[in-house]
């Protein structure tokens, strides 16, 4: 090795964080596209509650009420998940930065995100059995 040829150790980690921080992009887009889909499912359920006020009498047990709280809980976890998103990035690219990065680990943000829509899923099909 001539004192002109680059460390492959320190090449190797270098392309090793390099792929780190792409994933972390990746995983970051994916809670934006996760939140943008939740966000806009819930603005359509809201929607959906202005449009059967025009129908008044036709649809017997309705409620406008339940389908804003409903679509108001799917905006708020939405935005939950962007920022939780962010958040888990952000200490990504912290760890990844250190000469000393090691795994660590960290709160299953997906899996909290996902019993959150199981209670708004819950609540909103007892709503609408009535219960």
């Amino acid at each position: 090795m001539t004192p002109h040829d680059p460390d492959p150790t320190s090449l190797s980690n270098e392309l090793a964080r390099e792929r780190n921080r792409e994933a972390a992009d990746r995983t970051l887009l994916a809670w934006i596209r996760t939140s943008l889909a939740m966000i806009s499912l819930g603005f359509g359920i809201e929607r959906l509650g202005q449009a059967a006020l025009s129908f008044e009498g036709r649809l017997s047990g309705f409620s406008p009420l339940k389908t804003q709280v409903f679509g108001a809980s799917l905006i708020v976890l939405g935005m939950a998940a962007t920022l939780a998103g962010m958040w888990e990035h952000r200490h990504m690219l912290t760890a990844i930065r250190r000469d000393d990065y090691r795994y660590a680990d960290r709160p299953p943000i997906a899996h909290y995100m996902g019993w959150a829509l199981v209670l708004v899923g819950a609540a909103a099909l007892a709503a609408m059995l009535g219960m």
